[in-house]
C-alpha cells in the first residue's frame, strides 16, 4: 500500500510540474527518498526537497535514507538536488521556504481533531503552494480488516497513535470546505482499491487510502478561518541540508560529441542501423552532454549527414522517436 500512494503521490507532483517540494511530517523519509530519483520529465526536475517532522529521530533517519550513496557519486545527475530537512511543527507562523507543492501524507489523523483547521491552515494558508497532496486512511476500507472489528463497539483504529479516521463523506466535506475557503480546486482519489490476495467477501468501498489534490487558483493571502486557534510555535530548526553530486564538466567540443554519439548510436542500433530516441536518451553520457531530450533531438535533426528520421511524424510539431544512421 504504502508504495502505491508514493507512486500517487509522485505522480500527482510531476503532472503538475513542481520544482520544490515540502513535505510535512516527512518521517523517517520513506516518500522523500523516492522523490530523489529523477522524473521522466527531464523538462521540470525536482530540483529541492524539503522535510519537517517533529520528532528528531525520525529526521536522522530521514537523514541517513537520504544521503548520496556510492551510486549517486558514480552516476552523477543532470541536475541539481538539494534536500533540506527542519525540525520542530508544522503548524509554524511562516513558511521556512519558497516552495511549490506540499505533501501531507498519512498524517492528518495523527492530530487531535480540533487541530486539524490549524494543520490545515499551515498547509493552504501559510504555506500556499500551487499544489497540495493530502492522504490519510479511508475508515470505510476497514471493514476489509476483520481484526479492526469496523462498525462494531470494539472498532479500533489501524495505528494506535491515530486519533480519527474519516470515511469518504467525512474527507469529502473537509477537503471541499478548505478548497472553497483558500482559493483551491480540489479533486478526490482513492489508492488501493483492491486488496492483494483478498479474502472471499471482500466489501468494495473506495481506496484504502484517500486522496485530496489542491490546485491554486487564487494567490490572495488567507487568514485563519473562525475558530482555528494558531498556538504560538517555536521556529523551526534546519537539521540537516543535503546536496547531490551533479555533472559539471564542461561540454564536449563538436567533433568529439558526435563521434560520442555515434559509436553509442552503433552500439544500440538494430540490424536495419536504426535506433530509438529512447535508447539513446538511456544513456546516462548522452543525458550529461545533451540535459534536455528535445536538445539531443534538435541535435540529430541538425546533423543529417548522420542521422535521418525513420518515418514522418503523423504531425509536423511532433518530433521523431526513431532514426537511422545514414552511414552504419
Amino acid at each position: 500500500m504504502w508504495e502505491q500512494r508514493r507512486i500517487c503521490i509522485a505522480r500527482a507532483l510531476y503532472e503538475h510540474k513542481v520544482r520544490r517540494v515540502l513535505e510535512v511530517g516527512c518521517g523517517d523519509g520513506n516518500i522523500l527518498s523516492f522523490l530523489v530519483a529523477p522524473a521522466s520529465d527531464d523538462e521540470h526536475p525536482i530540483t529541492h526537497l524539503y522535510g519537517i517532522d517533529i520528532s528528531a529521530d525520525a529526521l536522522r533517519e530521514a537523514r541517513d535514507q537520504l544521503e548520496p550513496t556510492e551510486q549517486d557519486r558514480r552516476d552523477l545527475r543532470v541536475d541539481e538536488l538539494r534536500v533540506e530537512l527542519f525540525h520542530g511543527s508544522a503548524m509554524a507562523s511562516a513558511a521556512p521556504v519558497t516552495i511549490d507543492a506540499v505533501i501531507c501524507s498519512e498524517v492528518i489523523e495523527h492530530v487531535q481533531e480540533s487541530e486539524v483547521p490549524a494543520l490545515t491552515h499551515a498547509a493552504l494558508g501559510v504555506y500556499r503552494p500551487r499544489l497540495a497532496v493530502f492522504t490519510t486512511p479511508n475508515a470505510e476500507f476497514n471493514v476489509n480488516f476483520p481484526a479492526l472489528c469496523y462498525g462494531t463497539p470494539e472498532a479500533r483504529f489501524r495505528d494506535a497513535d491515530h486519533k480519527f479516521e474519516w470515511t469518504r463523506a467525512e474527507f469529502t466535506q473537509w477537503a471541499q470546505s478548505a478548497a472553497e475557503y483558500y482559493g483551491y480546486q480540489v479533486e478526490l482519489r482513492g489508492i488501493g482499491m483492491t486488496m492483494r490476495n483478498a479474502a472471499e467477501g471482500f466489501v468494495p468501498c473506495g481506496g484504502c487510502s484517500q486522496m485530496a489534490l489542491f490546485v491554486r487558483q487564487s494567490e490572495d493571502p488567507k487568514e485563519p478561518p473562525p475558530g482555528c486557534v494558531m498556538e504560538p510555535c517555536p521556529e523551526l530548526v534546519p537539521f540537516a541540508d543535503i546536496e547531490y553530486p551533479v555533472y559539471a564538466q564542461s561540454p564536449l567540443p563538436d567533433e568529439q560529441l558526435l563521434e560520442l554519439v555515434l559509436d553509442i548510436a552503433r552500439l544500440v542500433a538494430d540490424a536495419q542501423s536504426a535506433f530509438a530516441l529512447s535508447d539513446l536518451w538511456s544513456v546516462l553520457e548522452v543525458r550529461h552532454h545533451f540535459k534536455r531530450r528535445r536538445a539531443l533531438q534538435t541535435w540529430l535533426l541538425d546533423n543529417p549527414l548522420h542521422f535521418a528520421p525513420t518515418c514522418q511524424q503523423e504531425q509536423q510539431q511532433q518530433p521523431a522517436q526513431r532514426y537511422a544512421l545514414v552511414s552504419a
